[in-house]
């Protein structure tokens, strides 16, 4: 059986950790306890208490924890249970990101792989954008920022196609982040850091430094090889939310509240459909590709052939 998310999403609540199991205390009284070793990640919504002893024990446990921001304007806050044994794993990554022209190669192959994708993304909704020219530019970029260049305009005529694929009631019109400005923002940039989240995970379980990126430059909090993983999956959640927006069964405009200085957020009661579609569908699919991913960076780190047992077991698929 698939291990579970745990949401704590109530302000004033009080997470803790007694005798193996997870207690979560809500404000008006109610109580719910799960064991720890049904759980693979906690994710928190909401002002609330966390133990120490709770933190401490979960990622023992393999347990890892997401903090969404209060504010839209604030990055989400990552915790992962680092593997113990895996110093060989480690080495090899960081001996590659020293490498100036092995961690080139390894961010070009991410951006790549995610221009292949946001052709593949619109090819299912019918529009064919030639990327030829884009990735011949990522195989001659000659360093990480001319590298980065090339994608940000390969994204930028990526989401320029996008008004033919929505309502103009959306009021898409970009990409726009820290806030969101739109309810299609809105959607993505959660569901870009629940996979960040998830990616991060399963590339600590395997004994990754999640800080170090190669296309990502090291920054103080930030997932940076998560965030390098996650590129060729941004336009798979990009699908997800188009489907989303258009089923009947998704979201609407009254689903979201806007506000000039912190952006646009689902409602509360949204939120919880959108976990639940969202833990029950794209996560496990994405995962999936993920694992593949990371199979491949371990290839190319010429670790393919070593086996590496984890504390913890993996959450099964």
């Amino acid at each position: 059986m698939d291990k579970a998310t745990l949401i704590a999403d109530q302000a004033g609540a009080c997470l803790s950790f007694k005798q193996g199991v997870i207690v979560l205390e809500q404000p008006g009284g109610a109580c719910h306890r799960v064991g720890v070793e049904s759980i693979k990640q906690i994710l928190v919504t909401a002002d609330l208490y966390l133990s120490s002893r709770l933190i401490d024990s979960c990622l023992a446990a393999g347990v890892s924890l997401v903090i969404l921001p209060g504010r839209q304007r604030e990055p989400a806050r990552h915790l992962f249970p680092q593997a113990e044994g895996a110093l060989w794993v480690r080495l090899a990554q960081y001996a590659a990101y020293l490498d100036e022209q092995q961690r080139l190669a390894l961010a070009q192959d991410f951006v790549t792989r995610k221009i292949e994708s946001q052709a593949e993304c619109l090819r299912q909704r019918g529009l064919h954008l030639p990327m030829e020219q884009f990735l011949s530019s990522v195989r001659k970029a000659p360093d990480i920022p001319g590298l980065l260049g090339v994608e940000g305009a390969s994204t930028a005529r990526y989401f320029n196609h996008w008004s033919t694929l929505l309502d103009p009631d959306w009021g898409f019109q970009g990409r726009s982040r820290r806030p969101p400005r739109d309810p299609v923002n809105a959607l993505m940039s959660l569901g870009y850091t629940l996979i960040c989240h998830a990616v991060g995970r399963l590339a600590a379980r395997d004994g990754f430094e999640t800080a170090l990126g190669f296309l990502h430059a090291p920054a103080s909090g930030r997932p940076s090889l998560a965030l390098d993983l996650i590129e060729p999956l941004r336009p798979w959640v990009d699908e997800w939310v188009l489907t989303a927006l258009h089923d009947e069964q998704g979201f609407g405009p009254e689903d979201f509240r806007i506000d000039p200085e912190t952006g646009c957020r689902l409602t509360k009661e949204a939120s919880g459909r959108f976990f639940q579609r969202w833990y029950t569908g794209a996560e496990h699919w994405l995962e999936h590709v993920a694992r593949e991913h990371l199979e491949g960076l371990r290839a190319r780190l010429g670790l393919a052939g070593e086996e590496f047992q984890p504390l913890w077991p993996a959450a099964e698929d």
